[in-house]
């Protein structure tokens, strides 16, 4: 690799226009290219062009999960608490994150040194192309610490990626088809059993609480309409559900869908380009003689199967196990009668859930039929890790309230727990390990912990994305010793990947903001129940 911080130092940024929409690219000193590519609420993202990575720049303030450090430290303390807290990322992801999603789809990041003074120059040029959505919800418009010396650094998994050895094998010849990668964020896939049998629970309705947020982000305006997808949808397994949920995600993709093309962003709630011109290059003119809304309805059909079949597709099991021996004993994965599964040993037989505000209307054989989702798929293996909190906030802050009063009077005991960190296999994998039955009593204080650190993992897999990237291969091109090959209903063959990202841990103290947000969600979900019987009162009248 060339020396990174040379190439990311010594940049210009300047825009082309594309047919496809507008990119933002940083030309090197040496010829080599960095893009914008996007942001999160932690992350700023730039991609380099001829070595296909990302560097991931950590926010200002984002840095806390470890308590002590903040903006008006001196910058020497800010970068190294930086440079830990990327380094607790990495120890997190390579010691918790594998084991229980396995090295077939998650890749240990590196950390690279970027030269002082970048972040300033970089944090200038980009200001006017953040979209308005981020400058209205940023307190501080800084994005990076100026102080940042260190950054992330992933294969960029929008081109196809070869997992095993991290490089990208999407064929940049020119004649070769565009490599398209859709980026999706699935949220909770589940709603809690335990909150379900609860009368007292605020997720008695019925309704997941991806679909209740969405009140609450209308009400606050950070979204003009509520989403037409469910996570429920497309954790089910069921093909026709899954479509569902992926057309929902394409009419109102929010920030849970982005799709790229040969690395630029095409489509997303931010830049919906035409999806039939997108297509229309991704596929050729393999399939001729159709009028053009047929094709493209035809083209997004199959662009949906294509996808569907990426995300249940099961690993070779010598992937699986390449380097990871850990087995999820605990998952407690939701069976159809168990009114309190976080004390039960898991049962095989899985039904899946219906949201009761996803608009696809399931019958009665769907209600009760067990979910198909392909043992050890990427959404099997999410859903896996995101199940390993069985409980309802309401249930986990008063643990965590338990835990903290605890710390307070034996903080000796901070240092044996590594609730703030370092994230070994031994203090935070062993409690997702455990089976139910095998727990402390629930009125220890070990309990609570446990409890705490499980909550807080599948947290990290409900707000995960997953990236699929494919590209379409030439009929003669071989493909006997490539197992990720999909092909569609026309016979046309795609190498394709799938990865999980933004694996980060999740501080302890957020709790607290969780626990708040869900009574506010709850409220703008009540107030809009309300409302509407309201109307449907004078409507009767």
């Amino acid at each position: 690799m060339q020396n990174s911080a040379a190439i990311v130092y010594s940049i210009e940024l300047f825009f082309i226009g594309g047919d496809l929409g507008i990119h933002n690219q940083c030309t090197m000193a040496d010829g080599e290219n960095v893009y914008y590519r996007g942001e999160g609420i932690c992350n700023l993202v730039l991609a380099t062009e001829k070595e296909k990575q990302v560097y991931r720049l950590m926010k200002a303030g984002k840095y806390s999960g470890k308590q002590g450090c903040n903006k008006g430290h001196r910058a020497q303390e800010r970068s190294k608490w930086i440079h830990q807290s990327l380094e607790d990322n990495v120890e997190y992801i390579k010691n918790i994150m594998v084991p229980l999603l396995t090295d077939a789809f998650v890749v240990i990041p590196k950390i690279r040194e970027i030269p002082q003074g970048f972040t300033e120059r970089i944090e200038e040029e980009i200001k006017h192309i953040r979209t308005a959505h981020k400058r209205v919800q940023e307190d501080d418009f800084r994005t990076v610490d100026p102080a940042t010396c260190s950054a992330l650094v992933l294969p960029d998994f929008c081109y196809v990626t070869d997992i095993s050895t991290n490089t990208c094998i999407s064929s940049s010849a020119p004649d070769a088809f565009p490599t398209i990668s859709v980026e999706i964020k699935p949220k909770k896939g589940f709603i809690p059993l335990s909150a379900l049998n609860n009368d007292s629970s605020t997720m008695k309705t019925g309704v997941c609480k991806f679909c209740m947020h969405q009140r609450l982000k209308a009400k606050e305006g950070r979204w003009t309409t509520t989403s037409h997808y469910c996570p429920l949808d497309l954790f089910s397994g069921s093909r026709a559900r899954m479509r569902h949920a992926l057309h929902g995600l394409c009419v109102t993709p929010q920030n849970n869908l982005k799709i790229c093309q040969n690395g630029i962003e095409v489509y997303s709630e931010f830049m919906k380009n035409e999806i039939g011109t997108i297509l229309q290059q991704f596929f050729g003119d393999s399939v001729n003689g159709l009028k053009n809304g047929m094709r493209k309805q035809l083209e997004v059909q199959t662009f949906v199967d294509l996808i569907i079949d990426a995300l249940l597709y099961v690993p070779k099991k010598s992937e699986i196990h390449r380097s990871s021996h850990t087995v999820l004993k605990s998952s407690n994965r939701q069976t159809k009668d168990s009114p309190c599964v976080a004390h039960r040993k898991p049962v095989q037989t899985v039904y899946s859930q219906h949201c009761l505000n996803s608009s696809y209307k399931v019958n009665h054989e769907e209600k009760s039929e067990p979910s198909s989702l392909p043992h050890n798929c990427v959404l099997d293996r999410i859903l896996h890790v995101q199940t390993l909190d069985q409980m309802d906030i309401e249930e986990i802050h008063p643990l965590y309230v338990k835990v903290k009063e605890h710390l307070a009077s034996h903080p000796q005991d901070s240092s044996n727990w590594n609730l703030y960190g370092p994230f070994t296999q031994e203090t935070w994998l062993s409690p997702c390990l455990e089976d139910p039955l095998s727990q402390p009593d629930p009125e220890s204080i070990e309990f609570a912990v446990n409890q705490v650190k499980r909550h807080n993992v599948s947290k990290t897999a409900q707000d995960c994305s997953i990236m699929v990237a494919m590209q379409q291969i030439s009929p003669n091109t071989s493909s006997e010793n490539n197992d990720m090959v999909l092909t569609d209903s026309y016979g046309r063959k795609y190498i394709f990947s799938v990865v999980i990202i933004d694996l980060d841990p999740k501080p302890v103290d957020k709790i607290k903001k969780y626990h708040r947000q869900q009574s506010d969600i709850v409220q703008a979900f009540e107030e809009e129940q309300s409302e509407n019987e309201t109307d449907d009162c004078t409507l009767n009248d």
